[in-house]
């Protein structure tokens, strides 16, 4: 199912078609899963308790040196100046306004310091950390795209599906309002793009790791949320 072959042949059947919504397609169920996933809706309703939100954030915290790392790769593996500036842009509003949201997110729940500084990871989060290190460290740039694309997307469309109630704790609409404004669909607009072109360069076995790459990451996206979800 992650061969060029297989593409080929998902795309001689679809109008238009995308290498990014064959990924997304090859990643089901996970890719609905993540996106449908009923802490987003608790988030938004107002169901989820400021200790479950706050614990649920200290552990996706924890993806953030991980993840700035593996962007910090992609700048040094892209094939261009302007992917470089795109790239080191998210950058930028990763370690301020989100590291912002993170850090008084923790001031206004009272999480303990030694809470922040040394997290009781769950095995989910260990998981997903150890992935986004070794693309980082061991792949290509089509495959930092992917794990970029699942990452960021999946946020997008969880943030993009759900509806908020009023009067709904700041944090938390901040929180959506991170994955939910222009700047960040253009980002994620970018990535795809930038992926669909970088995919149809590959050799054949580069393709397949980054096909690979992608149904992973999807794969841990959902894990990690099935892991945080307050029982």
């Amino acid at each position: 199912m992650t061969t060029r072959s297989d593409w080929n042949a998902w795309a001689a059947n679809h109008e238009s078609a995308r290498i990014t919504d064959w990924l997304r397609a090859i990643s089901e169920p996970d890719w609905s899963a993540t996106v449908n996933h009923p802490l987003f809706d608790a988030l938004a309703e107002g169901r989820l308790a400021g200790d479950d939100f706050a614990a649920y954030m200290v552990q996706d915290y924890g993806f953030v040196d991980p993840f700035t790392a593996l962007i910090g790769h992609a700048i040094g593996h892209a094939p261009s100046m302007a992917d470089r500036v795109v790239l080191g842009q998210f950058m930028g509003m990763l370690t301020s306004d989100e590291n912002s949201t993170f850090q008084r997110t923790f001031e206004a729940f009272a999480v303990p310091q030694a809470r922040r500084e040394a997290p009781d990871y769950l095995p989910e989060t260990l998981a997903f950390q150890a992935l986004l290190r070794d693309t980082g460290h061991s792949g290509g740039y089509a495959e930092m795209l992917a794990a970029l694309v699942v990452t960021e997307w999946v946020y997008l469309e969880w943030a993009l599906r759900v509806t908020r109630v009023e009067g709904l704790h700041p944090l938390m609409g901040e929180w959506i309002d991170l994955h939910d404004n222009p700047a960040f669909q253009e980002f994620v607009a970018w990535l795809r793009r930038r992926l669909d072109e970088e995919a149809e360069g590959l050799d054949d076995a580069a393709f397949t790791r980054m096909a690979v790459c992608f149904r992973e990451t999807v794969a841990r996206e959902r894990a990690f949320h099935d892991a945080v979800m307050p029982r």
